[in-house]
C-alpha cells in the first residue's frame, strides 16, 4: 500500500511540473486522436491473485472470481490452481455458468467442497445465452491441495469453465450480432450471440461471422462466405478505424454477388465495434475491390443490404362489438400540442365484422382481415370491396392467425389426424379456391402452437408452443424456409427463448431484435408484460423487480411503435396502453389490430 501510495504521489507531482511547463517548444510532431473519436474504453478488470495463509473457501472464491479477469491468458485464476488442473480449466470451451451472486462453499472433506449457486443462465462456447427455468442450481464438487504451503484448486477430472455472478458477466461479455441474408433478397438477419469483451473482439466476430448458418436458421437465410472459408491470419487488425479483414483462398469461389453479401456481412457484424469505421477485405494478403476500385466499405447499406425495420402505423384497428372503427392509441389529451392523427376511415378499412368471429388479424397493407369462428373451426377472410372469403374446412382448433409482409396468412391447429400442423395461405392469390397447406414442422412432434409473431423480414417467426395437456408453454425462434417463389415450405427447429418465464401467452415482435411477452416466472403470479432480447434472455426476471406492472386478465400483446407503443387487451375488453411501467385504460374493445401485427 505504501509503494502504490508513493507512486501515485510521484505521478500527480510530475504531472503538475509538466503542467508548469506549457506547451513544448521542440520535439516531433505527432498524429493525436481523430476528430469525433470514441475514447471512452470499458473498465479493465484485473483479478487478484492468491494471498499466502488463504483459507480453502477463500481460494475457491478467489479462483472463481478471477474468472472475470479480461486478461485474456487468465494468468491470475491459473495461479489458484494446482499444477495437474491447469489443463482443465476450459474457460474458453466450456459452458460459462451464469448466477445470482450467492455463492454457497459447503465443505465436504478435509480436502474437497461443494460450490453451488442459483443459476440464471448458461453461455455455451458458440456464444449462445441459454436461460435457466426459475429455481434451477448448480453445483460442482472441487478439490484441495496444498502446493508449496498454500492451498491450490484441484479441478474436476472432466474439465470446468467459468462461473460468473450477473454483474461480473456483463462485465467480461457482450451481445453482438452476427449477420446473414435472406435467400431471395437483400435483407439482413440478425443472429445473437455472446462474446467476450477485449482486444480480440474484431477477430472473434470475424470468425463467428465466417461460420456455417446456424441450426434455427438453416434454409431460412444462407451467407455469401464459402464454405471451408477461414481467416488467413490470426487477427483483424483495426488502424485508424478500417478493419481488414484477411480471408484464406476459399474466399475467391465467391461470384460477385456472394462476395458483396459477404463484404455486407462482415461490415454490419464489425461495425457494432465504436472503433471500427469501415471493413476492408484481402484474400492471401492481396486487396479485394468492389466495382469501381472501392476497397473500404463504411456500411452495408453502401452494398445494398440492410436489416428490414419494423414499421408502424399512425393509427391501430379498434374492434368493439361488431364494429371496426380507427382509433390512435398514443394520443395524450393533455400533451402540449397535442394533436390527434386523421381518425376517418382509410381505403380499404372494413367497417364490420360479425362478433361469432374471433381473434382477428390485419394484413401487412391494410386491406384484408382474417379470423376464427367462435368454435375455432372455421376461417374467414374479409375485404372492403368483397364478399367474406369463406375458406374450406381444413382445421380444428385453430388460433388467432397472422400475416408475414409477404401477403401469406399463418395459422395454426389440428388437422383430420389430429397432429398439430402450421399452415400458411396465399392471401393475394387470385385463385379463390387456394386452401392453406400444411408446413413441414418435424420437430413440433405432439406439441401444440398457441400464438405466432413472424418478423419483419419474414425469415423468422416467434412460435409459442404448448404440451397435449396445454402445459410446459415455450418459446421458440424458428427460421422460414421458403421456395423460390416465396411461399413458405418449412419451420427450422426452432431456438429456445424466454426458458426464465413457465407460463408464456402471447408474444410480438418490438423490433427486428427485440420482442415484448405475455408470461409468468412462476404458476399463480398475476400476468405481465415481459421485454427481451432474442439471445439474451427477458428483462427483469433476474431482479425479482419487472420493469412493467403486472396486467391481471391480459389476453394479448400487439405494439404501435417499439417498446413504448406496446399495447394489451384484457379478457373484459380492456385496452391497456402503457405509460412508463403503468397501463392506463385508453378504450374498451375485444381486439387492436397492427398491420401484420
Amino acid at each position: 500500500m505504501r509503494r502504490r501510495r508513493l507512486a501515485a504521489l510521484l505521478l500527480v507531482a510530475s504531472a503538475a511540473l509538466a503542467a508548469c511547463g506549457g506547451l513544448p517548444s521542440s520535439g516531433p510532431v505527432l498524429e493525436g486522436r481523430a476528430l469525433g473519436e470514441v475514447v471512452n474504453e470499458r473498465v479493465r478488470v484485473v483479478a487478484v491473485g492468491p494471498v499466502d495463509g488463504a483459507s480453502q473457501e477463500s481460494i475457491v472464491r478467489g479462483f472463481l472470481r478471477a474468472g472475470e479477469d479480461t486478461d485474456e491468458t487468465h494468468a491470475t485464476g491459473l495461479s489458484f490452481l494446482a499444477p495437474r488442473s491447469l489443463a482443465l480449466w476450459r474457460w474458453s470451451t466450456e459452458d460459462v455458468v451464469v448466477y445470482d451472486g450467492d455463492l454457497r462453499v459447503r465443505r465436504l472433506t478435509d480436502d474437497t467442497v461443494e460450490v453451488s449457486a442459483a443459476v440464471l443462465a448458461r453461455l455455451t462456447p458458440d456464444g449462445r445465452y441459454v436461460e435457466q427455468p426459475p429455481g434451477a442450481r448448480e453445483k460442482v464438487t472441487l478439490g484441495l491441495t496444498k502446493v508449496g504451503g498454500e492451498w491450490r484448486v484441484e479441478l474436476p477430472s472432466t474439465g470446468f469453465g467459468l462461473w460468473l455472478d450477473y454483474d461480473q458477466f456483463y462485465r467480461v461479455y457482450a451481445n453482438h450480432f452476427i449477420y446473414y441474408v435472406t435467400r431471395n433478397g437483400r435483407d439482413l438477419v440478425p443472429d445473437s450471440r455472446w462474446f467476450p469483451i477485449g482486444s480480440r473482439l474484431a477477430t472473434t466476430l470475424a470468425r463467428a461471422q465466417l461460420s456455417t448458418v446456424p441450426e434455427h436458421l438453416a434454409g431460412a437465410v444462407e451467407t455469401g462466405v464459402p464454405l471451408g472459408t477461414r481467416l488467413a491470419v490470426a487477427a483483424v487488425p483495426v488502424t485508424n478505424g478500417k478493419a481488414q479483414v484477411n480471408l484464406s483462398s476459399e474466399a475467391l469461389s465467391a461470384d460477385p454477388a456472394a462476395r458483396a453479401a459477404m463484404w455486407a456481412q462482415l461490415t454490419k457484424t464489425l461495425s457494432q465495434i465504436s472503433s471500427v469505421s469501415s471493413v476492408s477485405l484481402a484474400v492471401d494478403s492481396t486487396q479485394l475491390e468492389l466495382p469501381g476500385g472501392v476497397t473500404s466499405v463504411s456500411s452495408a447499406t453502401e452494398l445494398g443490404y440492410a436489416v428490414v425495420p419494423q414499421t408502424f402505423p399512425d393509427t391501430a384497428v379498434l374492434r368493439t362489438g361488431d364494429t371496426l372503427r380507427r382509433f390512435d392509441p398514443r394520443y395524450v389529451p393533455d400533451a402540449q400540442d397535442a394533436r390527434r392523427p386523421d381518425l376517418k376511415p382509410k381505403d380499404g378499412d372494413i367497417p364490420r365484422i360479425p362478433d361469432t368471429w374471433r381473434g382477428l388479424a390485419l394484413s401487412v397493407d391494410g386491406k384484408q382481415i382474417a379470423a376464427v369462428s367462435a368454435n375455432r373451426g372455421d376461417l374467414s377472410i374479409w375485404r372492403a370491396t368483397e364478399q367474406p372469403r369463406s375458406v374450406a374446412p381444413f382445421a380444428g382448433s385453430l388460433i388467432r392467425p397472422v400475416y408475414d409482409a409477404k401477403g401469406y396468412l399463418w395459422i395454426a391447429g389440428s388437422d383430420e389426424q389430429g397432429d398439430d400442423r402450421v399452415f400458411v395461405l396465399d392471401s393475394v392469390s387470385s385463385d379463390p379456391d387456394s386452401a392453406p397447406k400444411a408446413l413441414s414442422t418435424p420437430w413440433l412432434g405432439d406439441r401444440r402452437v398457441t400464438a405466432m409473431a413472424v418478423a419483419a423480414d419474414a425469415a423468422r417467426v416467434l412460435v409459442v408452443t404448448t404440451d397435449r395437456a396445454g402445459g410446459d408453454e415455450q418459446l421458440g425462434l424458428s427460421g422460414i424456409v421458403r421456395a423460390t417463389n416465396g411461399e413458405p415450405q418449412a419451420l427450422s427447429k426452432p431456438l429456445r427463448q424466454a426458458q426464465s418465464l413457465t407460463r408464456i401467452q402471447d408474444v410480438t415482435w418490438l423490433d427486428p431484435t427485440n420482442y415484448a411477452v405475455l408470461g409468468q416466472v412462476r404458476r399463480g403470479d398475476a400476468m405481465r408484460a415481459w421485454l427481451a432480447t432474442v439471445g439474451a434472455g427477458v428483462d427483469g426476471t433476474r431482479s425479482g423487480a419487472p420493469r412493467l406492472n403486472a396486467v391481471p386478465g391480459a389476453v394479448t400483446i400487439t405494439t404501435v411503435g417499439g417498446p413504448r407503443g406496446i399495447i394489451i387487451v384484457t379478457s373484459d375488453n380492456r385496452v391497456l396502453a402503457r405509460a412508463g411501467s403503468n397501463w392506463p385504460l385508453i378504450e374498451r374493445g375485444s381486439d387492436v389490430l397492427v398491420p401484420g401485427g
